[in-house]
């Protein structure tokens, strides 16, 4: 995985778990507070790093979202907006009330799941590399028992 400068690491090497840290207030619609607020509305939250490819695409999958979801409430959509997560259809009310915890849950998740298959995927990788330098060897050995006398 290619690292960027936006990608902080752990003192392990690892990349730092992606986590929400605040809600853009700049990007709220400007009706919030009037009577004219919306019932829903899109909630840009801003993520402590940059979010890998990985990353975008299971915050974007839509079964991440339908999990989040309440029944009797619209749709929630994520969309991952250079490093703002844009929560689509709620309010500052429902993040309060547990939204946001969800959410972290949701992120935590995420970053567990990606470890895992990281270690899987290094372990295959591992596996062949080794079987490679079996064949390689393999190959060498053989070679080596030609005799042209």
């Amino acid at each position: 995985m290619a690292m960027t400068p936006d990608q902080p690491l752990t003192e392990t090497g690892e990349l730092e778990p992606l986590r929400l840290v605040s809600i853009l207030v700049s990007g709220l619609p400007v009706e919030l507070g009037t009577p004219d607020e919306p019932a829903t509305y899109t909630v840009p939250a801003v993520f402590s790093r940059q979010v890998t490819a990985a990353e975008r695409a299971r915050i974007e999958d839509p079964d991440t979202a339908r999990r989040l979801s309440q029944p009797g409430r619209p749709a929630l959509a994520l969309t991952v907006s250079d490093r703002r997560l844009l929560i689509q259809n709620t309010t500052l009310a429902q993040l309060r009330d547990g939204l946001a915890a969800a959410l972290a849950a949701m992120l935590r998740a995420v970053d567990r799941d990606l470890e895992v298959l990281r270690a899987v995927e290094s372990a295959q990788a591992e596996a062949a590399d080794a079987d490679e330098r079996a064949r390689v060897a393999a190959v060498a050995a053989a070679a080596a028992a030609v005799r042209f006398e």
